[in-house]
């Protein structure tokens, strides 16, 4: 029996790649979950689906140039009608890892260089919105980002603070255990949820980081950091400039 358990999964995944993937590499556990709607495209992708991940895909989605890795026990949902593309130089990256779950709804687009959820983080991303190539969000909490939002490129949006600040022997030893990969954090550093209301325009160059909340239809203004900040609706946001002249 279990033999012939094993060939109908060959079958079904030989059957899945065939039909579904143009020039793409797909490498999936047998004890994961992978559920691809009608009319999806596939194309120049590399995704990698480990044991107990989920990968629910809707129907008539779009994947081209994307990179996609699901740790074991992590979940990604995309919409039906998405679309998530990379450029020929930078694929549009999707890293979940450490059971943390990523929800994108319907008619979502995605351009963006990276979405990164580690430490169980929770991310949702609403209907009809769009982020732009360059931008990253990176969540270890969660972020709530509404629906109808244009996010402009080169954005980041945040709920971490990415890193911790270890005492020199500890990051040291870390550093030279996960050489050449630098940076490695074993737990979770500060965060503190974000949450972006529908409507929302972020101008390019934005940060949007931890304890931030936009209420719907706020407007950030281009090269705008904003901070743990409670933000009303249809508010406008710029940095303060100063200019002196002499």
């Amino acid at each position: 029996m279990n033999l012939v358990i094993r060939i109908i999964r060959v079958i079904l995944e030989t059957s899945w790649s065939k039909l579904l993937l143009h020039q793409s590499q797909c490498r999936y556990s047998r004890s994961s979950t992978v559920d691809i709607g009608a009319s999806t495209k596939i194309d120049h992708c590399r995704i990698i689906v480990e044991e107990g991940a989920t990968l629910c895909i809707g129907s008539e989605v779009c994947l081209r140039n994307a990179e996609i890795y699901l740790a074991k026990g992590s979940r990604l949902e995309i919409g039906p009608h998405s679309i998530i593309i990379g450029s020929k130089s930078t694929p549009c990256s999707i890293i979940v890892v450490e059971g943390s779950a990523v929800k994108l709804g319907h008619h979502t687009k995605l351009s963006l260089k990276r979405i990164w959820c580690r430490f169980g983080g929770q991310l949702s991303i609403g209907n009809y919105t769009n982020i732009n190539h360059d931008s990253e969000v990176r969540c270890d909490e969660r972020i709530d980002i509404g629906s109808y939002c244009q996010i402009s490129q080169y954005v980041n949006i945040w709920d971490t603070n990415t890193h911790n600040i270890l005492p020199t022997e500890e990051r040291r030893h870390l550093t030279e255990a996960y050489f050449p990969y630098f940076g490695f954090e074993g737990t979770r550093p500060k965060t503190k949820a974000v949450v972006i209301g529908d409507d929302c325009w972020i101008g390019e160059r934005a940060s949007i980081l931890k304890g931030t909340k936009l209420g719907r239809q706020a407007i950030v203004g281009y090269n705008t950091a904003v901070i743990s900040r409670e933000i009303p609706d249809c508010t406008t946001v710029v940095q303060d400039v100063n200019i002196k002249t002499f």
